[in-house]
């Protein structure tokens, strides 16, 4: 079978490990590791404490909201859902190994270690109560795992663009990303010589692929929309990818016991996403129990960045406190 992959940046660098680099305000932005003025506080994944970068919006007794980034990102693109903060009391962070939170080991990375982590948060941010989800692309991925294990832990689910769910999709749906887009020849060619130890310098050098892959999942191919992050983290996305990959064919399903969560998950996929609207609509949403599928027009994958305002009203009209 000729590989094919959804939104998979297919590198494989299992061997990284973690290390600080000398100067981490040369090339990107220090993690809060470093940064003791970064807001910060410290969950215990796989047996080892991380600190991760985390902001609040709003009144704490209000219901809890999670606005949860993707790969290759961290949350400064989805600051804007603060004007959530208005009904909710809206958590963001940035995912560990991600953005200016901790770098980790690859083997602390892990999908199932991912969702772990959301439900560290909400040990923290809602022991006692049901959360609200926001997510898009990868955590859609992960928030999915976490309504399948933690069905009684979530109110509302949002899922942008979630990241394909059962591996034989992309077969079915005819998924096909070519490996040669730019941005993958760009980073492939950098690794070779990089320190694979350096997470800054691995960081700094995929800033390229922010302009240059992947554009099929944009509707203006030439020219990406902007995508504003504080600092990329590639191992976390490295990993993910890696794990979903066995040789170079998938064969992976995260949709066991996702059936058990019953409450409704709102879909939304971009007009000109080949994981948009239409292959969430059809692939995606029978997989839920309960599920309604939006599309946002003149969207692509970054639809966060490119119709916001019309993203914002269709989650309203979904969110129970609106």
């Amino acid at each position: 079978m000729k590989p094919k992959v959804a939104f998979f940046v297919v590198i494989f660098f299992i061997g990284f490990s973690c290390q600080k680099a000398n100067d981490f305000n040369s090339l990107v932005p220090a993690t809060v590791a470093e940064n003791p003025n970064l807001q910060s506080l410290t969950i215990n994944i796989a047996d080892k404490d991380r600190k991760v970068h985390y902001k609040t919006f709003g009144n704490s007794e209000n219901p809890v909201l999670f606005v949860i980034h993707g790969s290759l990102s961290d949350m400064r693109a989805f600051l804007p859902f603060e004007i959530l903060s208005d009904k909710y009391y809206v958590v963001m962070w940035d995912m560990r190994g991600n953005g200016l939170s901790e770098r980790c080991t690859a083997q602390e990375l892990s999908i199932n270690f991912m969702v772990d982590e959301i439900k560290a948060m909400k040990n923290i941010f809602s022991p006692d109560g049901k959360i609200n989800i926001i997510s898009h692309s990868w955590s859609g991925l992960f928030a999915a795992v976490y309504l399948a294990t933690y069905p009684n832990d979530v109110n509302q689910a949002v899922l942008l663009e979630p990241n394909v769910l059962k591996s034989d999709l992309v077969d079915d749906a005819g998924i096909e990303l070519d490996l040669f887009t730019g941005g993958f020849l760009d980073m492939t060619y950098n690794t070779n010589y990089m320190s694979a130890n350096n997470n800054e310098v691995l960081d700094y050098q995929a800033l390229a692929i922010l302009e240059s892959a992947v554009p099929n999942f944009y509707c203006n191919q030439n020219n990406l929309p902007d995508w504003p992050v504080w600092r990329l983290g590639v191992l976390a996305v490295i990993t993910w990818d890696a794990e979903l990959m066995n040789g170079t064919s998938m064969d992976y399903d995260f949709t066991q016991n996702l059936i058990d969560f019953t409450n409704k998950v709102l879909l939304v996929g971009g007009s000109c996403s080949p994981i948009g609207y239409d292959f969430q609509e059809k692939y995606q949403k029978p997989l839920f129990a309960n599920a309604e599928v939006v599309k946002i027009n003149n969207a692509g994958h970054r639809m966060v960045v490119e119709q916001f305002d019309t993203l914002v009203d269709v989650i309203k009209k979904y969110l129970i406190e609106y």
